[in-house]
């Protein structure tokens, strides 16, 4: 748009006229889910579990944590150096997708960082966050996950996450 055509128009306009060009992906909202870590481990340490893991090469930011239904690779989230073999580790992630039908297998990676887990809303935890079982029995896991429209407590459902999946640690 020329010169001709900002001049009496408020900056509000202007922005107005110059995003609606811009792709969906940036002006997207999306809310922030943490504080810092030292306040995301204090408010939902208490849903961390024990588990193996396995440290990738020096320098590197991942994770393979060794869950119940497999490993799984997690973006290191923790606050000191890795100190034990199976330190508590809080799994979470942030849904992209949410479909209220099951699929199986109930954790499944899709490559570049995503995973598709299916399983049932055990408990919701305030704001976006709830609590999602998947697997049964002895091959259980519970994932701590993000949606701005959290599925209700029972639902039973598969959430595709958005990359990475992050591991919160001590």
């Amino acid at each position: 748009m020329g010169e001709r055509g900002w001049r009496g128009r408020t900056p509000l306009t202007r922005m107005m006229i110059w995003m609606k060009d811009v792709p969906p992906a940036i002006k997207t909202f999306k809310p922030v889910l943490e504080e810092s870590l030292e306040y995301f481990w204090e408010q939902f340490s208490s849903y961390a579990l024990p588990m193996p893991l396995s440290p990738e090469p020096l320098g590197s930011p991942l994770l393979e944590v060794l869950t119940p239904l497999g490993p799984v690779w997690a973006f290191d989230r923790g606050l000191t150096p890795i100190g034990g073999e199976s330190p508590p580790i809080l799994l979470h992630g942030q849904v992209e997708r949410w479909e209220p039908e099951p699929m199986s297998p109930p954790l499944r990676y899709l490559g570049g960082g995503r995973y598709q887990v299916s399983g049932r809303v055990v408990e919701r935890l305030g704001g976006a966050f709830f609590l999602l079982r998947i697997g049964g029995g002895a091959e259980a896991l519970t994932l701590l996950l993000a949606d701005l429209e959290p599925p209700p407590v029972g639902a039973e459902g598969t959430a595709w996450l958005a990359p990475p999946l992050m591991a919160f640690r001590p």
